[in-house]
């Protein structure tokens, strides 16, 4: 995974007055500074002379009755903490930077006036980038949830971090802790600037989806169609749901305006069969499953869905020709023009077989052609294969 790294700020060096500071403070402070500029190049681990120097510097001033109770000494004592965590790849760094959580609360307790909020929130940085580096390291061992927890962790530091929210998000997807990637990804939608936006507005909607939350799958697929209406992905995916969720009254204007764009997109036409053949304009649906074929004659679920509907096409008029108190020459018309209708139905129904002989629908539909058409052997043989399936 590659990882964008949190930009850490430049340190400010806050302008207490001289009297105020003990020499330890002024030289961890001195001593920090140095280390900065080493580590604004670049070259942190060249520094690691100077930070240990402030770092005993500290020690002592958090010990000193003139230094003990200033915010900007456990700002400087938690900095320094963090950067040596940081910098450490061992056991030890994990130490380095409770002591730097620990000494950042005594230090916004202190800071009543707020004026150590800047080096406040460049440790927040420093602090976010360890836990970063921490969850990269176990993404990179397939620990999942560590690497969440690691990511999340981060965010206590860094709230709406978008590199954070996005990774601890793919991570708990990762770990298949749906709820907690939800959470993050939801955070995301909202933020135009994110570069995945668009992706994650689609996922967010296929979680629900997952989760079984239909009413929220549809809600983000709108918002992304909302927002990014030329997007062909994010329109399949609300065209798809809404047709889940029996929404076709509702879709179909949405289809119809999709098809305009991409005329030549098979999967659009197919939708549209299905919209319509659940509204009940049957000729309509047979249409667009035949344009779906015109474009890919080897579409599976056009071919089962057009040979179903011509099937059904051809038992309504053969049960309403039996209904119906017709002369006999007349009742031997209608009845071959079901006939004629079961017929041609036949091509798309063996197509169907033909793409996918596994398919339980298909094999049905096909069997129940030869039943219409009485043909034992054909029953039997279908009746076999679809036997074979369980």
């Amino acid at each position: 995974m590659k990882v964008k790294s949190i930009l850490l700020g430049t340190l400010v060096l806050a302008s207490s007055a001289a009297f105020s500071q003990t020499a330890n403070l002024r030289k961890a402070k001195a001593s920090y500074n140095k280390f900065n500029e080493v580590k604004s190049i670049g070259n942190s681990a060249l520094g690691i002379t100077d930070l240990t120097t402030a770092k005993e510097a500290l020690e002592k001033a958090i010990e000193h009755e003139k230094t003990k109770d200033l915010a900007e000494t456990w700002t400087y004592y938690a900095l320094v903490n963090a950067d040596l965590g940081l910098l450490d790849s061992t056991d030890a760094a994990e130490g380095y930077i409770q002591t730097a959580g620990e000494a950042r609360e005594k230090a916004v307790s202190l800071d009543t006036e707020k004026e150590n909020e800047q080096n406040l929130g460049i440790l927040n940085s420093i602090i976010a980038q360890y836990e970063m580096n921490k969850g990269v390291k176990a993404w990179d061992s397939q620990d999942f949830e560590g690497a969440y927890n690691a990511f999340d962790k981060g965010l206590t530091y860094l709230p709406n971090d978008t590199t954070l929210l996005y990774y601890s998000g793919l991570a708990a997807i990762n770990s298949q802790d749906y709820d907690k990637a939800l959470a993050k990804y939801v955070e995301l939608v909202p933020i135009d600037s994110f570069s995945n936006n668009k992706q994650i507005i689609l996922d967010v909607s296929r979680l629900y989806l997952m989760q079984g939350d239909t009413t929220n799958a549809i809600k983000y697929a709108q918002i992304g169609v909302d927002k990014y209406p030329d997007d062909g992905e994010l329109a399949t995916q609300n065209i798809e749901l809404n047709l889940m969720a029996g929404n076709e009254q509702e879709i179909i204007n949405t289809i119809t305006a999709q098809v305009e764009k991409d005329p030549e997109n098979e999967n659009l036409h197919y939708y549209l069969g299905i919209a319509y053949s659940e509204m009940g304009e049957i000729e309509k649906a047979e249409t667009a499953y035949r344009k779906a074929l015109d474009i890919n004659p080897d579409y599976l679920d056009a071919n089962i869905n057009l040979g179903g509907l011509i099937l059904n096409k051809g038992i309504d008029h053969f049960n309403k020709t039996n209904n119906a108190s017709l002369p006999q020459a007349e009742y031997d018309v209608e009845i071959k023009k079901a006939y004629d209708i079961f017929d041609s139905a036949l091509p798309y129904l063996e197509k169907a077989v033909e793409l996918n002989g596994s398919s339980y629908l298909a094999l049905t539909n096909l069997k129940k052609y030869y039943e219409i058409k009485e043909d034992k052997d054909k029953i039997a043989e279908l009746q076999a294969r679809i036997d074979a399936l369980q």
